[in-house]
């Protein structure tokens, strides 16, 4: 199972992004065989967030048109979606309680564990560094 991060959407919507062209290869390959990926709940708000951001988009969307975009992929795209459960949250603290556990990482690291706990091997992002010790399979960043 694959997915993928924000980041990979977002330059994907963005055609005047220099990112736009390889992260877009991405969100096709998702779109052409969606039973193989899954979208974590916590990218899509994080998506919808950014896309209405004037300082991450030079045109932010409204809120309908970032809405549509959360909603196609959510509910109309085949890809299927999960969320973090009440379930994962010993195991989430346990990676936050170790003392040298940088608090900048916290959200990647609940989404990572999210994701894994829902079957994801490989995952899509710009920022590898801070998914290395998620525990995935594989870390692609298909940008650089």
């Amino acid at each position: 199972m694959n997915s993928l991060d924000t980041n990979i959407l977002l330059y994907a919507s963005n055609t005047s992004a220099p990112e736009h062209e390889k992260a877009l290869a991405v969100v096709d390959a998702m779109l052409a065989s969606p039973s193989e990926w899954v979208l974590s709940d916590q990218v899509l708000w994080e998506f919808y967030k950014a896309l209405r951001h004037p300082k991450i988009l030079q045109k932010p969307r409204t809120a309908p048109q970032a809405a549509e975009q959360v909603r196609f992929l959510r509910e109309k795209s085949g890809v299927s979606c999960c969320a973090y459960e009440i379930s994962f949250f010993e195991d989430v603290l346990q990676a936050l309680e170790k003392p040298r556990f940088p608090y900048q990482r916290t959200h990647d690291t609940v989404l990572g564990m999210t994701l894994r706990r829902h079957g994801v091997k490989t995952f899509y992002t710009r920022n590898e560094k801070d998914f290395a010790d998620v525990g995935f399979a594989k870390v692609v960043n298909p940008i650089d």
